[in-house]
């Protein structure tokens, strides 16, 4: 099997992030390991007939999940899996996703978890950028991994393990008969607070997706800095969220959070915006998370769902992913009768690191504070100085995650500012203390000589009632350099034609400056997005840019 984690392939000191541990709850003995302290203690402590996590209408406990992980574990030691070895896990959100990594975590390895939808030269890609020794599989996921197995020989994959729901022939391990001739006694190999946890690949928006690095500590400082403070969390609370558990928004909201707290996750395979209803209704959801996509969805085209769902459950709806608009925000509040909180997070950091926390004051012209245990401000990206507030600039970020890139120098060079991580936004940090979102770094549209953050574009045009969804993007022009360019999904109802255009333009001129307003505006049926929500803006722009639809 391989050798534990390469440190050739992790950056070196020079280029690290300055990470430290500002909070009490932070410090963390010297060994300890994520999967034991969100399973196994709260079995010790008595809870163990608790539900963890809730499937297609069945409860599994805490001690049922202990079992499920300790015999997964063993099989994966029987296989030859070893402290640092990477195991690449492919599911939909289902058990045994949380069963697989888990298990690969509390014998030190490192989960690698896979989008569902990637076809199989992304899975070469990640697999042999990885080195993963060892693939656990869902069945009807099954075929692409082969493919990519087939043409590219992925020499590093010695075993695959094959979730059996559909009936797909294999000649791979049985991942149910592992788990039924192992044994539950497990000895665990002894981790570190600073051994990795996982490597999280990066949806690939802009080129190849980047790994990106992560500890025990760091998967418990998410847990322990914002789930504790931003959600206030107890072992009554039931998580539910439609983000894939690969994305690590979705990790947090549906895996280590819930588990941390010895709270109850609802898991659903393929979820529907409508099937977050369902689950709040019918489980009692406290703390829902989604991307801002999936609510305007479910606000727009699920009226009478809204309106027969019990939702009284609810405590917290939070949104990352993207920018929270201003409308969605109050329709949050107005169908679900509970504040919304915007979040910022991205891989690279493993979750969210501004935001309101759990007793503030919403604002929902911000995105919200430093999330504790973190510390954020404001620089010119070009002489790295801190800008005075109300002025824009480029977000750097650091406390107890920082970006740490698997094997690309270049990459780590570039988002590392004299130790600080800078995950490539633009912010003002307000004289509040807030810090208040303008755009990605690379969706500054500069237009003749003005800057325009496509976002604020963005969020006037969803306040007319003919727009349903929209990107706007800085189009190529000879004359400005760049044209404000807005791509619309209208309304039902609503006629793409030269009076909409017009109307549309007038309103954004008459709420921001006028410089701002979309000079062409192009109808779409759908907009592309991601297999977590987030709009491909860079789709747009490549297609702008090369002339193709």
């Amino acid at each position: 099997m391989q050798e534990s984690i390469p440190t050739e392939r992790l950056p070196d000191d020079a280029i690290q992030p300055d990470l430290f541990h500002a909070l009490p709850e932070l410090h963390y003995p010297e060994e300890v390991n994520a999967a034991a302290e969100m399973v196994d203690r709260h079995v010790e402590h008595g809870r163990g007939d608790e539900p963890a996590i809730i499937f297609d209408g069945q409860a599994i406990t805490y001690a049922d999940l202990q079992d499920r992980v300790d015999r997964l574990a063993n099989a994966l030691l029987d296989l030859g899996v070893e402290p640092g070895d990477r195991v690449f896990v492919r599911f939909p959100n289902r058990p045994e996703y949380v069963v697989s990594c888990l298990a690969t975590q509390k014998i030190g390895a490192v989960t690698v978890p896979s989008m569902k939808l990637l076809r199989a030269t992304e899975i070469s890609y990640v697999v042999e950028d990885s080195g993963a020794s060892v693939a656990i599989v869902y069945d009807d996921l099954l075929d692409e991994l082969e493919i990519a197995r087939d043409e590219r020989g992925l020499e590093s994959l010695a075993e695959i393990v094959v979730v059996e729901e559909n009936g797909i022939e294999h000649d791979h391990h049985s991942y149910d008969d592992l788990i039924d001739a192992a044994s539950s006694d497990l000895s665990a190999p002894t981790t570190t607070r600073d051994d990795v946890v996982m490597i999280a690949y990066t949806s690939g928006t802009t080129g190849k997706p980047k790994g990106t690095v992560h500890t025990h500590r760091q998967m418990l400082a998410i847990c322990d800095g914002y789930a504790r403070y931003c959600l206030d969390p107890n072992p009554d609370d039931v998580f539910a969220s439609n983000a894939p558990i690969a994305f690590t928004f979705g990790y947090g909201f549906e895996v280590a959070f819930p588990l941390r707290f010895g709270a109850t996750t609802v898991l659903v395979q393929d979820p529907e915006p409508t099937d977050l209803l369902v689950a709040v209704d019918e489980h009692d959801v406290s703390i829902l998370a989604s991307v801002p996509t999936a609510y305007n969805q479910l606000f727009a085209e699920h009226e009478d769902q809204l309106e027969s769902a019990d939702v009284s459950s609810l405590r917290r709806a939070v949104s990352a992913g993207e920018p929270l608009p201003p409308r969605t925000y109050e329709q949050i509040g107005d169908h679900f009768g509970v504040e919304a909180s915007d979040g910022i997070g991205s891989t690279e950091m493993l979750h969210i690191f501004i935001s309101h926390r759990y007793h503030d004051e919403m604002d929902p012209t911000a995105t919200g504070f430093p999330v504790p245990g973190y510390e954020a401000k404001v620089i010119d990206p070009d002489t790295g100085e801190q800008l005075p507030r109300g002025e824009a600039g480029l977000l750097v970020v650091r406390g107890p995650t920082g970006v740490t890139y698997w094997d690309r120098p270049e990459k780590q060079a570039e988002a590392i500012y004299d130790g600080w991580s800078a995950p490539g936004d633009i912010y003002i940090h307000r004289e509040d203390g807030r810090f208040e979102y303008v755009s990605r770094a690379d969706d500054l549209i500069i237009t003749g000589g003005n800057n325009v953050a496509g976002p604020e574009v963005e969020d006037v045009l969803l306040e007319h009632d003919a727009v349903y969804q929209t990107a706007v993007i800085g189009a190529p022009d000879e004359a400005r350099g760049q044209l404000v360019k807005a791509f619309v999904v209208p309304e039902d109802g609503a006629e793409p034609a030269p009076a909409l255009t017009e109307a549309l333009q007038e309103h954004v001129k008459a709420a921001i400056a006028p410089y701002k307003y979309p000079r062409e505006i192009e109808y779409l049926d759908t907009l592309p997005t991601t297999e977590t929500g987030k709009i491909q803006r860079s789709k747009l722009r490549e297609r702008e840019e090369t002339g193709t639809n």
